[in-house]
């Protein structure tokens, strides 16, 4: 992958330039593949005569009146295959609101032929500019984003493989993706367990359950899930759950506390991936009575107080960060575990939350070893944006590292961070 896509933080595959928006959608007219066409009404006078000269059925989205979401959903009554929307969010869709957006692009991924959502530019002010997250969502999306030397596609690879053989693409984008003359934003991105949630024993219950239910004769403590968290590459609980059973296997968990900062144990990779659904299928179910232990650290009015964006990036997979929204009784864009690439340690759920919010600067709020090499890569992914990562909770001090910031909790940190550019 050009060094230019590592930044934007997608799968291998997901991004394609080109010269312009126009350049992408003029490839998305094939009609021997997509019989019809929704367009918004903002898109209608420039597409609306080309959709139908390509011999394509064009239905224009009245969007300004009424209830958006219904509007969107109707369109979707009856999909037959290969159809597409496509979403100008550039301009004012009436009241589509970032709530609204994500509950059609989950609608759509139901269809039996789930159409292809066109997602262009993605600059509106706001919250619409977060759909950048979109991309990695269950679903056919297409985001089409322009930047300061020409546009960018960013979808499922086999998308963008179609796009690429119909003649889209051939551009290139080797400096940054902000416009010139863009201000400088700062976004604060927060882990959530440790950080916005306090998990209590929810998650060490609920994987000493799973293991004592798969392997009942298997040794097992709140050290050795400690020692886990320390050596890295074990986030994901599903994850560190399976390393035990396989370590276990072959009698070598006794060595675990030994291993902190090695970053995972290579030889077991193939056994670890191979017993990791059974492992998520118990822990979920035991998390199902442990997450009541849950409790929420921070408001939404003391996140207020930061003078930039605000996002979230989590080891937790969609299912288990809706409940944490719960928790929190508040609801912040995200990265979730959703797939392979934006699993921490890597990186690129920080480099996506950074182009979707044009960021000069991020901030990321961590607890653990895996939360701090996921910022110091992206930092030499993506080294125009200014990364600081700040390192809270009883770890703080063995994870970081000179030049971090360290608070006992995000509450001490947040007065240090509101001042602005001059961080401490």
């Amino acid at each position: 992958m050009p060094s230019w896509a590592a930044r934007l933080g997608a799968p291998e595959g997901g991004v394609l330039a080109g010269r312009d928006l126009s350049g992408f959608l003029e490839a998305l007219l094939d009609p021997g593949a997509t019989p019809r066409i929704h367009v918004a009404g903002s898109l209608q006078g420039q597409w609306a005569a080309r959709i139908q000269g390509a011999g394509i059925a064009c239905e224009v989205l009245r969007l300004e009146t009424g209830s958006v979401l219904d509007t969107l959903m109707d369109a979707l009554a009856a999909p037959a295959p290969g159809e597409q929307v496509w979403l100008d969010l550039d301009r004012r869709l009436g009241p589509l609101d970032l709530k609204s957006l994500d509950a059609f692009l989950a609608f759509a991924a139901t269809r039996t032929h789930p159409p292809l959502v066109v997602l262009l530019r993605d600059d509106a002010p706001g919250l619409v500019r977060t759909q950048r997250l979109a991309v990695d969502r269950q679903g056919p999306v297409l985001l089409l984003r322009e930047s300061g030397e020409g546009a960018y596609a960013l979808g499922a690879p086999e998308h963008l493989a179609r796009l690429a053989a119909r003649g889209a693409g051939g551009g290139a984008l080797p400096s940054g993706f902000r416009r010139p003359g863009s201000p400088a934003r700062d976004l604060l991105v927060l882990d959530i367990d440790g950080v916005l949630i306090d998990p209590g024993r929810s998650f060490h219950e609920a994987v000493a359950l799973a293991l004592n239910e798969l392997a009942p004769a298997l040794p097992w403590d709140d050290e050795h899930y400690t020692a886990f968290k320390r050596v890295g590459g074990f986030n994901n609980d599903f994850r560190l759950a399976a390393a035990a059973l396989a370590l276990a296997e072959r009698n070598e968990l006794g060595g675990l506390r030994d291993a902190a900062g090695r970053g995972g144990f290579p030889h077991l990779e193939a056994r670890i991936q191979a017993l990791e659904p059974l492992c998520q299928t118990a822990i979920q179910k035991h998390y199902v009575r442990t997450r009541r232990l849950e409790r929420p650290i921070i408001t939404r009015a003391e996140l207020e107080t930061f003078p930039g964006d605000v996002a979230i990036f989590t080891g937790r997979p969609p299912e288990e960060l809706l409940l944490a929204y719960q928790v929190l009784g508040f609801r912040l864009p995200a990265v979730s575990d959703a797939a392979p690439h934006l699993r921490k340690p890597r990186p690129e759920g920080l480099l996506q939350l950074a182009d979707a919010f044009r960021a000069s600067r991020v901030i990321f709020v961590g607890d653990t070893c895996d939360d701090a090499s996921a910022l110091r890569d992206a930092r030499a992914l993506n080294p125009e944006v200014d990364w600081v990562f700040a390192a809270v909770g009883p770890d703080r001090q063995w994870i970081a590292a000179e030049g971090d910031l360290t608070a006992p909790r995000l509450r001490d940190l947040l007065p240090r961070l509101a001042g602005g550019p001059g961080l401490p």
